[in-house]
């Protein structure tokens, strides 16, 4: 017996409606990875940039921390430092701090420092030997001025104290500065 008018209905596909509705909802979904997760992607290395940066500043510091404080302090036995008074040599003046014409394997005194900068192309560490790979990127300024604990920086007088600060840039442009005071003892 046959009937007519009534045909089973088979699904052969999705409604025009349905593929509207998936669209909207894949464009939403990229739209969410786009704003919240892949902005977290280029926070992650932060952390290793920052302790790279962290390195290389202790690293800086621990090299001129080392060196004497003066052109005119006492090398051999520390006895002898300048100072203002008439019986020590004087200190060097603060329109004077800076290299005394020596490349940097030569330098002896903190503020032979003052104005050194170095860009990732040419990081050497204070043998000489090549960096720049492991700090891609990276970039360095020092600079050195007189120090009065009580005022802070000193630019015109000679005191007891040099501040020294290296501002370390990474390749994200990031600046972390790093300083220290050097005492004249």
């Amino acid at each position: 017996m046959r009937t007519f008018g009534v045909t089973p209905r088979t699904n052969k596909g999705f409604t025009l409606v349905e593929l509207i509705i998936g669209i909207v909802v894949l464009s939403l979904s990229v739209v969410m990875l786009a704003v919240l997760i892949f902005p977290q992607a280029q926070r992650s290395a932060e952390p290793l940039l920052q302790t790279r940066a962290a390195g290389l500043g202790q690293a800086l510091l621990n090299e001129i921390m080392s060196k004497s404080f003066d052109e005119n302090s006492d090398r051999s036995s520390g006895i002898e430092r300048c100072s203002v008074e008439a019986a020590a040599p004087p200190c060097t003046l603060p329109a004077n701090l800076g290299d005394d014409g020596e490349v940097r394997s030569d330098f002896n005194d903190v503020d032979d420092y003052r104005g050194l900068t170095s860009s990732s192309t040419n990081l050497t560490d204070v043998f000489g030997a090549d960096i720049a790979a492991r700090y891609n990127g990276f970039d360095y300024e020092i600079q050195v001025s007189y120090y009065d604990p009580n005022s802070g920086a000193d630019q015109a007088n000679i005191t007891r104290y040099k501040l020294i600060t290296i501002t370390i840039t990474t390749s994200l442009g990031q600046n972390f500065e790093f300083s220290a005071v050097r005492g004249n003892f």
